[in-house]
């Protein structure tokens, strides 16, 4: 089958007046359809520049990036009927940030439609999900409010809804819970990844929280330091096929998950 995302053999460097300063240095690692891949490294090595190169926005300075066959470019907007051999044929991208990026000036589902809108998919049956999306998250006596009248747990529900509206082939997620406190940052990734997992996604995202990776992924990729390549790829398991964050973080096999993890990050120091 082929993977959704291939990484072969991938180098990118940032030039500055200062220099060259090498980010990322031949990295190879697939994904296939409907895994929930998490990258972790250390503070530093990469992990949002390589969310960049999956979706097109920086380009690889050596090897190749494939995103279902062909390379992608989020800078290049394609017409498949105009145009069949365009870059990525009827391909959609979802990017999550650290932060919500709502805007004021718009109501919680107004924010939520707005990728629909951009995209010009602003159909009766988009907004009936939109809007079945915002009743499952509990926010339907927020559907009027704007940002600035909602928890930021709210929010970044929202944003998730804006961002699965689109309807992605793939979900990109750069640390999605870091700026919650966190009982919420626990609570807003058990209810995002329940979401995720029924929709079927492929996500690839990144967290500097190991508890965070094991509960959620089911397949962790370990970075190293700068210049990065990939140590450890670890696959995530748990009995019964458990898939909540919250049952596996009280989970026997979630300390063992995570020592192992530790030892690889620990391991990262003589790299």
């Amino acid at each position: 089958m082929e993977p959704v995302l291939f990484f072969d053999h991938v180098s990118f460097s940032y030039h500055s007046v200062q220099g060259e300063t090498t980010a990322i240095s031949d990295l190879t690692f697939s994904i296939q359809e409907g895994d929930f891949t998490v990258l972790v490294g250390p503070s530093g090595c990469g992990k949002s520049t390589l969310l960049s190169l999956a979706c097109g926005l920086l380009k690889p300075e050596a090897g190749s990036i494939q995103l279902f066959g062909h390379s992608p470019d989020l800078r290049k907007k394609t017409d498949v009927k105009k145009n069949p051999s365009s870059a990525v044929p009827s391909t959609v991208i979802g990017y999550m940030f650290q932060k919500d990026h709502l805007f004021e000036w718009r109501t919680l589902y107004q924010n939520a439609m707005l990728g629909p809108e951009l995209h010009k998919k602003n159909t009766p049956e988009i907004q009936e999900q939109v809007t079945d999306m915002i009743k499952a998250y509990g926010l339907t006596d927020f559907h009027n409010r704007h940002p600035s009248s909602l928890s930021g747990g709210m929010r970044q529900r929202a944003a998730l809804i804006r961002t699965l509206a689109i309807k992605p082939d793939l979900l990109l997620l750069d640390e999605p819970f870091s700026a919650l406190d966190y009982q919420t940052r626990i609570e807003v990734a058990e209810d995002i990844t329940a979401l995720i997992r029924q929709t079927g996604k492929t996500v690839l995202m990144v967290t500097h929280d190991l508890s965070e990776a094991i509960s959620v992924a089911d397949r962790i990729l370990v970075l190293t330091r700068r210049p990065t390549h990939l140590k450890a790829d670890l696959r995530i398991s748990f009995p019964n096929g458990i898939t909540s964050a919250a049952e596996r973080r009280s989970h026997p096999c979630f300390s063992e998950y995570y020592n192992r993890l530790w030892k690889e990050m620990k391991n990262n120091a003589d790299v």
